[in-house]
């Protein structure tokens, strides 16, 4: 059985059933695709496990699943999910919400083997985590054999599924290797999400502050963009050559780690990658600097190696905690190095993920549809799909 509280307040669901409704407002694209897939059930009979970020947009996403006829399981990540969304979520038929806004990664684990006990017949991964356990625990095993299809969501989870993880029978289509996702979602959506809630977080002014973005990938040129958007110095450091000489091209200053930490003022890790900033890095990170990721896993900052060197640790605001190393400098952590546009903001802009969740829906149809027919393992989602979202999209925001 699932393991969920049932007994949300009357205010709580309230309070998400709003905030569902103003995102349904503004997402024309899922809007049609649900009248669709009432009309042609494409999920009738199917459980759908869903690993992704519990908050507005996706309530909307779960609805036109729902009303395709899926029966749908979802858990976010740490730090991102919106507690009144769970609860309304909760309240429909035919669909349940894990998780909660403080969860540990232990917790958020143990949702995901929940998830995974529920046998889904189709998965929608994020970072890949829901592969991880059945590629590696026997216990799961047995689902190599049945389910029909995945998609994943993030570039971390296209590094975990191509670098580290045992082949699947099934196809996994990486929804972030396609420019609709990497162009309009990360670049653009990610940009100014994170943006934001590095802003909402510390309510400090971006102008002219030295501002270190690790990683020049889509989502990190967007950050980059609009940091210099709002009157930062960015810098841009990048193991790779070629993006960095895209940065140039674009006009960001670019160094290396070393030379770019000296007297940051704003550093934000957008990688994809564990452990981009360790001991060494904090070492030379200067009183009063601000640190932030923006990639899908908090271990981007080695945490750990953080709070050994750590003669206090102090909250200090919402989201921010106040490290205080031996030799008395400080740094200021965001969101306990949670994903910062949607563990101190709302997290992108909701006509983006209009544009992303369909990629999802359509993705996920096909696959419903065409199973074990379909090559198996990672690779991009048909082309045909990510072309009919690009119309709609035009369609729904060119006026």
């Amino acid at each position: 059985m699932l393991e969920f509280d049932p007994n949300h307040s009357h205010d709580l669901v309230s309070s998400g059933e709003d905030r569902i409704a103003w995102a349904r407002a503004h997402m024309p694209i899922l809007a049609g695709l649900k009248k669709r897939f009432g009309n042609e059930r494409p999920f009738e009979g199917l459980t759908i496990g869903i690993c992704l970020h519990v908050e507005a947009k996706t309530g909307v996403w779960l609805d036109a699943l729902k009303t395709g006829g899926a029966r749908v399981i979802i858990t976010g990540s740490p730090g991102s999910t919106q507690n009144d969304t769970a609860a309304a979520i909760n309240t429909w038929e035919g669909v349940t919400a894990l998780g909660h806004r403080d969860e540990t990664f232990e917790d958020h684990l143990d949702f995901c083997r929940q998830i995974l006990a529920e046998k889904p017949d189709l998965i929608a991964d994020n970072g890949a985590d829901l592969h991880s356990f059945i590629a590696n625990e026997p216990e799961f095993a047995e689902l190599k054999d049945s389910i029909l299809g995945a998609t994943e969501e993030t570039t971390t989870g296209g590094f975990r599924l191509r670098e580290d993880l045992t082949p699947f029978d099934y196809a996994t289509w990486i929804i972030n290797d396609t420019e609709a996702k990497q162009i309009v979602e990360n670049r653009y959506g990610v940009g100014s999400s994170v943006v934001d809630g590095v802003m909402r977080a510390t309510n400090v002014m971006l102008h002219g502050k030295k501002s270190v973005v690790i990683g020049y990938g889509f989502c990190g040129s967007g950050v980059a963009m609009r940091l210099r958007g709002m009157g930062a110095r960015v810098v841009v450091v990048d193991r790779d050559p070629m993006r960095q000489l895209e940065a140039h091209l674009e006009g960001f200053n670019t160094a290396t780690l070393v030379e770019a930490l000296e007297d940051a003022e704003i550093v934000i890790t957008v990688t994809g990658r564990e452990r981009v900033l360790e001991k060494e890095a904090f070492e030379l990170m200067s009183d009063g600097c601000i640190l932030a990721n923006a990639g899908h896993f908090s271990t981007e900052i080695d945490l750990p190696a953080m709070e050994s060197m750590a003669s206090d640790v102090k909250q200090v605001r919402d989201q921010i905690k106040q490290v205080t190393f031996k030799d008395g400098r400080r740094i200021f952590l965001l969101s306990n190095g949670n994903l910062v546009n949607l563990a101190a903001g709302d997290g992108n802009p909701i006509e983006v993920m209009d544009l992303g969740l369909a990629l999802q829906s359509l993705s996920l149809e096909r696959l419903a549809q065409k199973g074990r027919s379909v090559e198996a393992g990672p690779h991009p989602i048909p082309f045909d799909i990510e072309r009919e979202v690009a119309r709609l999209s035009l369609k729904a925001w060119v006026r």
